[in-house]
């Protein structure tokens, strides 16, 4: 796994380090659907790239901490968000192994990262201890259909996400689960899921 991890961050800090690349500015629209109108708190984007999304949230007032184990595309992220006066914290790692305390964001957000299924059961659990009662966790991603629908992405299938699946993955671990859906976009299948840590723990029967 470790081979695996050194040769994913060579070749992003290829891509990252392209002369002729064009960082994306722009966050997401469907991460701007879920957290146009959240209030701001204390946020974490993991495998943040070149962080256009910490820095939307920082423009929104929003403390943010940013990880990726891409130090070339964190650089970049570093520049763009202080040409904008944007206080971002940018931190190089991987987000497999990087500490998170626990109950301590409002919001953990993950868009385009591709944890493999053995990755998950240890990943998942981490990032919902992350949460502070009533935060959110949103993942957005390329869904399984696009596989077969889509026209760019990842072309294996362990690397997609399955909604109802991890919609129950999640739900396990005792958060609520108010959105797991397939949604076709131009050129691509996208799975959006968002679930949120209850204010108060609930009852043993509940819990599941």
């Amino acid at each position: 796994m470790q081979d695996f991890v050194v040769v994913e961050r060579q070749n992003w800090d290829e891509r990252y380090a392209a002369p002729d690349r064009t960082p994306l500015d722009e966050p997401n629209q469907l991460v701007v659907a879920e957290l146009a109108g959240a209030p701001p708190g204390r946020a974490l984007e993991l495998a943040a790239g070149e962080g256009r999304h910490a820095r939307w949230l920082a423009s929104r007032g929003w403390h943010v901490v940013a990880a990726d184990f891409s130090e070339v595309g964190l650089r970049r992220a570093k520049r763009l968000a202080d040409e904008a006066g944007q206080r971002v914290g940018f931190v190089v790692a991987d987000v497999h192994t990087l500490p998170i305390p626990p109950a301590r964001f409002d919001l953990v957000l993950a868009t385009f990262f591709h944890p493999r299924p053995a990755e998950r059961p240890e990943l998942y659990p981490k990032l919902a201890h992350a949460l502070a009662p009533g935060g959110t966790l949103l993942l957005v991603s390329y869904d399984k259909a696009n596989l077969a629908e889509g026209n760019k992405g990842p072309q294996d299938p362990d690397f997609l996400m399955d909604p109802p699946a991890l919609a129950a993955e999640l739900q396990d671990l005792g958060l609520d689960v108010t959105r797991a859906e397939t949604v076709r976009v131009p050129e691509a299948v996208n799975a959006v899921v968002r679930a949120e840590k209850p204010r108060r723990p609930r009852p043993a029967a509940e819990a599941g």
